[in-house]
């Protein structure tokens, strides 16, 4: 095996091994419970999608954003709407559509979500040097984007 191929094996590692700790339902029930959030993890990257689009969407536009069908999206999108997090509008250029926004209350939910993961976060790099942090982050933010831009080549080959 070359030099770099032990390398891209060692990151190929690494990342599964992390992914699958970030999915564990025990570390997200945990983050929740301290956040005093009651939702779960498809409530939450709704809720996400809507905060970072910084506007309402359409329910398709939502669904989009989270690769799910139009149904479920429906489904949880009145899930949020009953329990206060979210509140519909009509879409103004085409009556037949509804957008989502969130509600004060769904902002300050997901605010207390995030923060409690910040703190996570916070508590397992606080023994790392300033430099080191910066540089994970730089790193991180750098990969993220070549992945990002990679599926964004993906999704303009077939169509999507």
């Amino acid at each position: 095996m070359h030099g770099t191929n032990v390398t891209v094996d060692d990151v190929d590692v690494a990342l599964q091994a992390l992914m699958r700790s970030l999915k564990q339902t025990r570390l997200r029930d945990h983050l929740r419970a301290r956040a005093g959030v009651d939702l779960d993890q498809a409530g939450l990257a709704a809720l996400y999608v809507l905060h970072t689009s910084q506007s309402s969407l359409r329910l398709t536009e939502l669904a989009e954003h989270l690769r799910i069908d139009a149904p479920a999206v429906t489904r949880k999108a009145q899930q949020l709407e009953r329990a206060g997090l979210v509140s519909r509008t009509r879409d103004e250029q085409d009556a037949r559509a509804t957008r989502l926004q969130l509600t004060d209350n769904g902002r300050q939910t997901l605010t207390r979500y995030l923060d409690s993961r910040r703190t996570w976060l916070a508590t397992l790099l606080a023994d790392w040097p300033e430099a080191e942090r910066a540089e994970f982050a730089r790193l991180l933010g750098r990969f993220n984007n070549e992945v990002q831009g990679s599926i964004k080549e993906l999704d303009e080959m077939s169509g999507g």
